[in-house]
């Protein structure tokens, strides 16, 4: 694989997995995360994140998020994070609005085998505030996540991932209580260094709404720098 394959084959599927009403999306992402170095077993641990997502059709920026945070690694794959997320949404026809957002995060090892298989499990935590709103929504996210290294550690090969987002209260600026959001991923992992890797596939994501469900189609593309070691 190449990251050019994986680039077209997430761009090309989603001409063909659209229906009509469905959105067609592109989402770039750009993360350093990782332990600083300090000698000792449990490392403090810095995340950054810069993401944006062009909506309808890839004909707009729909959103723009800045989710910077600290936490403590334990071991590979173990660590826990706190941080805060701000993220401007810019709909289509709609109030274009701004949030912010504190969030709580653990990851853990379910089975970690570099050479063959890395399964994951990530939960988070969010409290949502919206600009010109009063309540605030606490919502939970819980993701799996499968790397399947092809030729040994540190190799490219197949990435899975879907994760589940449920909200734990109803709030005046739209949030709404209950499992609200699915979204299932398929592609690959490339590294391109020691320590940058480059992810790209097919992202679909599954929205309830009052009466209104629908399905965005999203070519989903991350460049991530480990830190540290």
């Amino acid at each position: 694989m190449s990251v050019r394959l994986l680039a077209a084959f997430a761009l090309a599927v989603l001409p063909a997995a659209a229906r009509a009403g469905d959105d067609v999306q592109i989402w770039a992402s750009a993360i350093a995360q990782g332990p600083i170095e300090t000698g000792s077993r449990v490392k403090p641990m810095l995340w950054l994140e810069v993401q944006s997502r062009f909506a309808n059709d890839v004909s707009q920026l729909g959103t723009f998020i800045l989710r910077p945070g600290v936490g403590l690694r334990f071991g590979p794959d173990l660590h826990i994070i706190f941080g805060y997320q701000f993220q401007q949404n810019s709909p289509l026809n709609g109030r274009e609005t701004s949030e912010h957002r504190m969030w709580e995060q653990v990851t853990v090892p379910l089975y970690r085998d570099p050479e063959r298989l890395i399964l994951l499990a990530r939960l988070r935590l969010e409290q949502r505030s919206t600009v010109g709103a009063q309540d605030l929504g606490w919502r939970g996210r819980a993701m799996l996540r499968a790397q399947i290294p092809l030729n040994g550690r540190g190799s490219a090969g197949p990435l899975l991932w879907s994760e589940a987002f449920v909200g734990f209260n109803d709030t005046d600026w739209g949030q709404r209580s209950g499992l609200r959001q699915v979204r299932a991923f398929a592609g690959g992992l490339i590294p391109l260094g020691k320590r940058l890797n480059f992810e790209a596939g097919y992202m679909a994501r599954f929205d309830r709404g009052p009466g209104n469900d629908h399905v965005s189609h999203v070519a989903n593309l991350a460049l991530n720098y480990r830190l540290g070691n």
